[in-house]
């Protein structure tokens, strides 16, 4: 076990995620990370999420019981385990997209909290998104958001 094993929980073997689920995940762990998801961090979500073709094939209960399984992680083991197991399963053409919906959805309430600050260093390094990109993608939503 390494060290960031030790401080990021380990998700349980039955909560392996899907490429969809592991996308969601990152949304929803950004929008819980500061304690609550306010509704304009939900809206963030679902607007993200019904634009990407990755859930062209998604109905209603599948939708439910994806987000069941992101939140139960959520509550019993916290953001940090849920970015984790999202990050471990999440293809590299999804990384930049999740990147930017997380930091969008932090920047939707128009607070930044220290947890979302530390939510997104931790998805930069997780899915090794260069600095130089990380602050471009950072500087573009901040300016999209402000009004």
């Amino acid at each position: 076990m390494g060290l960031f094993d030790k401080i990021f929980k380990q998700v349980p073997q039955e909560e392996k995620l899907t490429q969809q689920e592991a996308f969601a995940g990152i949304a929803l762990a950004m929008a819980g990370a500061d304690g609550s998801i306010a509704q304009s961090e939900w809206d963030g979500i679902v607007s993200y999420i019904r634009r990407l073709r990755l859930y062209d094939n998604f109905s209603g209960p599948a939708f439910d019981k994806m987000f069941d399984k992101l939140f139960r992680i959520l509550k019993n083991q916290g953001p940090s385990a849920l970015v984790s197991a999202s990050v471990e399963v999440l293809s590299d053409d999804f990384k930049l997209t999740a990147f930017a919906c997380a930091v969008d959805i932090a920047l939707a309430d128009g607070v930044l909290e220290e947890e979302e600050k530390d939510i997104i260093n931790q998805l930069a390094d997780s899915l090794e998104i260069p600095e130089q990109t990380a602050i471009s993608i950072i500087e573009v939503l901040i300016i999209k958001n402000k009004a």
